[in-house]
């Protein structure tokens, strides 16, 4: 087969790869310079056009624009499916800090450039590290190459704007919003329970000034109580990237179904 009939296939994947790198955790960082995303999208369109495509090619006609559409909707939107639970470590955070008296003091994130809480990027910062220590990076490229399978790139009939798939994305939401709960619960129960003896201090001692040791208490309370319950921080992100995959899969099925 010529190089001017396997090219309009080899954009499409490309196309594809590109797409779902913008949006997936770590590979979408802004730290990453932009031609390290290209060569990584090309390497990965080449073996998976010499793996999956072989002998195989797409007419260059006027459906192929809609076709470039349709691979750039399916990289982009897997790529958020797959990172949307990481999100619930950030705000997590965001939900510590606002007890712990932090949330005033939110930096910007080197990754995305976005303010973001500072407890929720010291726990994102672990989870990548985690992320990266258990290869889950290597599941997700994996995930994609298994797309082209469930979602063939020469067909239009693909199901993204439907009702399956808005109920999927909403239960994938709901879902970080219960992970951010459960990671979020402990340390803030604990400084509730802090507030409230502060408060009783404040009834019953009222030369204590509530406001010069309330913050620095509960600050030291926090932190220790983070401390204390890290390992089952571990717990909950091995949990994520279990779900990550599992995730993906789904939505990859929902997409392909005919």
């Amino acid at each position: 087969m010529s190089l001017l009939n396997a090219l309009p296939l080899f954009l499409l994947i490309f196309v594809r790869i590109s797409s779902f790198l913008v949006t997936m955790p770590i590979f979408s960082y802004r730290t990453i310079p932009a031609r390290v995303k290209i060569g990584l999208a090309a390497v990965l369109s080449v073996l998976v056009d010499m793996t999956l495509f072989q002998n195989q090619s797409v007419p260059l006609d006027g459906e192929f624009i809609l076709l470039i559409v349709k691979e750039v909707l399916v990289g982009v939107s897997m790529g958020f499916i797959a990172g949307i639970l990481t999100y619930a470590v950030q705000l997590a955070g965001s939900f510590i800090d606002l007890q712990m008296g932090f949330a005033i003091a939110n930096i910007i994130s080197p990754e995305n450039g976005t303010a973001t809480p500072l407890t929720g990027q010291l726990l994102y910062v672990f989870q990548l590290l985690f992320f990266l220590g258990i290869n889950a990076h290597h599941m997700l490229l994996n995930g994609l190459m298994y797309s082209f399978k469930l979602v063939p790139v020469s067909e239009m009939n693909i199901h993204l704007i439907e009702g399956s798939t808005a109920e999927f994305v909403t239960r994938v939401t709901a879902r970080m919003f219960v992970l951010a709960f459960q990671l979020s619960m402990p340390i803030v129960g604990c400084l509730f329970l802090v507030d409230v003896a502060i408060g009783l201090i404040a009834r019953t001692v009222q030369q204590v000034n509530v406001f010069v040791v309330g913050l620095p208490l509960k600050i030291i309370v926090g932190f220790l109580i983070m401390l204390i319950v890290f390992p089952a921080f571990i717990g909950l992100f091995s949990t994520i990237f279990e779900s990550m995959t599992e995730i993906l899969s789904t939505y990859m099925n929902i997409l392909g179904s005919s």
